[in-house]
């Protein structure tokens, strides 16, 4: 069973994945549906672990 301190952990590692993302890439700025479309992606991914 996960307690607080878990998901408080699982946040960061997504914040730092999203983050990774974003500095990794030659964009400056995004739109609200790119930003959609990176998470669909990330998540999809995931799924295939």
């Amino acid at each position: 069973m996960l307690i607080e301190k878990d998901y408080k952990v699982i946040e960061k590692a997504t914040i730092y994945d999203l983050r990774r993302l974003f500095k990794n890439s030659d964009k400056a700025t995004y739109t609200k549906e790119e930003l959609c479309d990176l998470l669909d992606t990330i998540a999809d991914a995931k799924d295939q672990e």
